[in-house]
């Protein structure tokens, strides 16, 4: 060992040391270039235990195609849910998911002119009849190390069907600094007909575009928290 770090500091105190007057000049250093910076990435020490939804930084979106020229895009704003998390066994892992029917947001232009939220809620959702969709899991399966299946009962004008998640674990952190509570993060989409649901106002004839499509596909990003200690 010894025999291999010699030559290498000689060769770095030369290369330090500067150059006598009148010593042709050497070739040209490569110029210095700035290591990139690091990355920040979100902390994974989240404890096990129950978390409850933050609806603060929550998102439920959906889309439907629109006359097979576009995908029509809204959402819910008001939603509920708790996660029993477990890090060391992912498959034991659920989560319970309450939206309320009545708080979809369409973003429609003119209000005033058309309520169209209260028209998609009524033709749609018949949310007064139905006013909550509900998720409950059945099954985790883990695809990868920050990844699963998750497999569930979605109940949705007032018709219950199983319906697959592909969610991904986006981090979490054990509490402290700016918040003390711990906090996980999740990713998920998936998708359904809304026909099996009951719900087939509106979609196409066989063979056709126009209208409102069946398939759904649905957007979700949220946290949970759990109580400090």
């Amino acid at each position: 060992m010894r025999a291999v770090l010699i030559p290498i500091a000689l060769a770095t105190l030369a290369a330090c040391s500067p150059r006598p007057a009148g010593a042709p000049k050497t070739a040209a250093a490569a110029p210095e270039t700035k290591a990139a910076p690091a990355v920040a990435k979100a902390p994974r020490e989240a404890p096990a235990g129950v978390y409850t939804l933050d609806p603060e930084h929550t998102s439920v979106v959906f889309r439907v195609p629109h006359m097979g020229l576009s995908r029509y895009t809204a959402r819910f704003t008001r939603v509920d849910g708790q996660l029993t998390f477990d890090p060391a066994n992912p498959a034991a892992q659920s989560v319970t998911a309450t939206i309320d029917a009545g708080s979809l947001a369409t973003s429609y232009p003119d209000p005033a002119k058309l309520d169209f939220d209260a028209q998609v809620e009524k033709e749609f959702l018949d949310a007064a009849k139905h006013p909550q969709i509900t998720f409950r899991s059945t099954k985790v399966e883990p695809t990868g190390a920050e990844t699963a299946r998750v497999t569930g009962d979605l109940t949705l004008h007032g018709v219950t069907r199983p319906v697959v998640l592909e969610v991904t674990y986006n981090g979490g952190y054990k509490g402290g600094g700016m918040d003390p509570n711990p906090r996980i993060g999740f990713s998920a989409h998936g998708s359904f007909k809304r026909s099996d649901f009951g719900i087939a106002f509106g979609v196409p004839a066989p063979g056709t575009t126009f209208g409102v499509g069946d398939d759904v596909e649905v957007i979700i990003e949220t946290e949970f928290t759990k109580p400090a200690g």
